[in-house]
């Protein structure tokens, strides 16, 4: 038996006390007796009675019926009603306000048991299941996804706010609704409606089952919206199928993701793709059209020119381009363009990353802005080509979309701009070794040119010269040994004049192989010695500016500086036609520097410097290789200049990017 506090309300007391007696009988506590719905009310508020025996004739202004309803509608308390002699009609009237049962007069006690034990377990187990009902509701209201159930025949008997968003349909006009009025599911793929049987689970309890088909929910104001669905049947214990529950969420942000990691997987594809055609690519041409090709593909532009610096003129220039068709002039007219550095640093950020120019047309500052508005041109992207942090040019991208650069144009293209850079470094260092070895090969052959020269020199002056001299005093010794007096004095005297003049000649022509001077005396002498002998053979007088208190250099470099001084003046007798030449020296810090300045008739040195094998490379050569460098200018009708800096630390120089633009003839 329950322990229940019981109120009754009755207006009889007759009836009242007997409904106590038998209660007390029975074991329950009764916490009050009533007459009144007034305070039937207040008594129930105040006390909390477990359960309530209600006569539904009461005398007051409201009877029990009402005063039942009232009480229910504010607290879930069991009513069970007491009556002499209730009608049908007042049974009907009594049924609206949820009763737990009927005891009627004349009272048993087993009845009145059976009711109360009956209405307070039920109360119990309705109390259960509405508690139940109310957390899975509140979980279902509280999760992210949306879901809706439906009972055996289609028809919706809950929906929790996600659901009511992504549908569009609130649950006041949801419920009680064939599912398929307001939930319209279609193929992405096919555009047919999806029937919700089609990815149902089978029936299998509790079982959710991820959909294999693309869905598209189309909501009541006829907005689009990809859903990731789920379906579970809700089984009876004997495996009938009650309702379904559909649960869904929208998978927009996910397939936007998604979309975004395949691009992302693609284009990084495609920078591995152009690396290895770059990287495969050697002549400098063939790189960069690829290079616009490719970047046109990737990143869906319609035009793309390179620009490589040019240390002569200063300004960017376009050495590569890729027109795609829609833009069908450049392709009939070509168009070739250049800028100066001081135009892309307006534009340049600090750290030397790409950047955008959006909507160029209506800019008035951008340079060639008619030519962009003829083409089409909306937008540009830039990337920096670098070299050790140097730009060496620039990779320029065109758009003809009326859409802006995405963020991902830019990182793909910064990418690109990358491997670019890389590509042409390898590229001009491949040229520069292949060069030095084409230069190598024609040094080595003309250095074997010079020594055989040098040699059929030697045995032609000791054929012609001495030769002939030795034969003389041989023919001149037998004669001197058939004369006697003063004949054979005279002849000894010839012979003697004549063996002079051949050690004089077999020491210039030890001078002109190596002034043992150089090794004795250094290199300040053995020039003016030099420059005395020079002016004597060619005429031209040479003004030598230097500090005497030079002190002897390292070998090396004091060979390099007179090899180099000496073929300088052999230039000017040769070419320059003048009457007197320049030659300085003079130490700055770590530093030798060497001037040769002449203002004869000049030359163009783009035209020398493709002869490797001409006296000015050798200069060039020499200095490279005691680790300094030679620079020259030369203009015609105007002069020369020969810039030599060797250094004396035995580590080489630095070499200066616009000191390079020149070599020797």
């Amino acid at each position: 038996m329950t322990h229940a506090k019981i109120l009754i309300v009755e207006n009889d007391l007759v009836v009242a006390n007997n409904l106590v007696l038998l209660l007390e009988q029975l074991r329950y506590e009764i916490i009050g007796v009533t007459q009144s719905g007034e305070m039937a009310e207040k008594m129930t508020d105040d006390l909390k009675p477990d359960l309530i025996l209600m006569n539904m004739q009461l005398r007051e202004r409201q009877d029990g019926i009402k005063t039942g309803k009232l009480i229910r509608e504010k607290i879930d308390i069991p009513i069970i009603y007491v009556s002499s002699n209730a009608s049908q009609s007042t049974i009907k009237r009594a049924k609206d306000t949820g009763p737990f049962g009927y005891i009627f007069e004349p009272f048993d006690k087993t009845h009145i048991f059976a009711a109360i034990e009956t209405a307070i377990m039920r109360h119990h187990l309705e109390s259960r299941v509405q508690k139940s009902r109310q957390w899975l509701k509140g979980i279902l209201t509280s999760i992210s996804d949306g879901v809706i159930a439906i009972d055996g025949d289609g028809r919706v008997q809950f929906i929790n706010p996600i659901a009511e968003k992504l549908t569009g349909w609130s649950a006041t006009h949801a419920l009680n609704q064939n599912l398929y009025s307001i939930f319209h599911l279609r193929s992405s793929v096919t555009g047919e409606l999806v029937d919700i049987s089609q990815i149902s689970d089978g029936g299998t309890k509790g079982y959710f089952t991820d959909s294999e088909i693309d869905l598209i929910l189309l909501s009541n104001s006829k907005v689009s919206v990809p859903i990731d669905l789920k379906v579970s049947s809700i089984t009876g214990e004997s495996g009938n199928i009650l309702g379904t529950v559909i649960a869904f969420q929208d998978i927009t942000s996910e397939k936007k993701a998604i979309e975004k990691i395949k691009q992302q997987a693609s284009r990084a594809e495609a920078l591995v793709h152009v690396a290895k055609q770059l990287n495969s690519r050697l002549e400098l041409k063939d790189v960069l059209e690829l290079v616009c090709r490719i970047t046109n593909q990737v990143i869906d532009t319609s035009a793309t020119v390179v620009f490589q610096y040019d240390n002569k003129t200063g300004n960017y220039t376009d050495v590569a381009r890729k027109f795609e068709n829609n833009i069908a002039l450049a392709q009939r007219h070509p168009i070739r363009v250049s800028f100066s550095r001081t135009t892309l640093e307006k534009y340049l950020p600090n750290d030397n990353s790409v950047f955008v120019i959006q909507d160029v047309r209506h800019k008035r500052d951008i340079p060639y802005r008619s030519i962009l508005r003829v083409l089409g041109i909306n937008h540009l992207i830039i990337a920096p080509l670098l070299r050790n942090n140097e730009v060496i040019g620039a990779l320029i991208c065109g758009s003809v979309k009326q859409e802006g650069i995405s963020d991902d144009d830019i990182m793909l293209l910064e990418g690109l701009a990358e491997h670019v850079s890389i590509a042409v470094t390898n590229t001009l260092l491949f040229e520069k070794v292949r060069s030095g070895r084409e230069r190598q090969r024609l040094l080595s052959k003309s250095a074997v040119d010079i020594q055989e020269a040098e040699k059929r020199r030697i045995a032609r002056e000791l054929h012609d010269h001495l030769g002939q001299a030795l034969t003389g005093i041989q023919f001149m010794l037998e004669s001197t040994k058939n004369l006697s007096g003063e004949q054979q004095r005279g002849n000894l005297v010839k012979i003697q004049n004549s063996i002079s003049e051949i050690i004089q000649q077999i020491r210039e022509m030890s001078l002109n192989l190596r002034p043992s001077m150089l090794d004795d005396l250094g290199l300040i002498t053995t020039l003016r010695w030099h420059m005395d002998n020079y002016k004597n053979q060619t005429g031209i007088n040479v003004i030598f500016n230097c500090e005497e208190a030079f002190e002897r250099f390292p070998v090396d470099i004091e060979t390099t500086a007179y090899r180099i001084i000496q073929e300088a003046l052999t230039n000017v007798a040769r070419h320059s036609q003048v009457s007197e030449v320049f030659v300085g020296l003079a130490v700055i810090e770590t530093t030798l520097w060497i001037e040769i300045l002449d203002k004869g008739k000049g030359f163009d040195t783009s035209r020398v410097l493709s002869n490797p094998t001409s006296g000015l490379s050798g200069m060039v050569e020499r200095a490279d290789l005691a680790g300094g460098y030679l620079t020259i200018n030369s203009y015609l009708d105007q002069g020369t200049q020969v810039v030599v800096t060797l250094p004396l630390t035995g580590q080489p120089l630095e070499r200066r990017r616009n000191d390079r633009n020149n070599s020797g003839r």
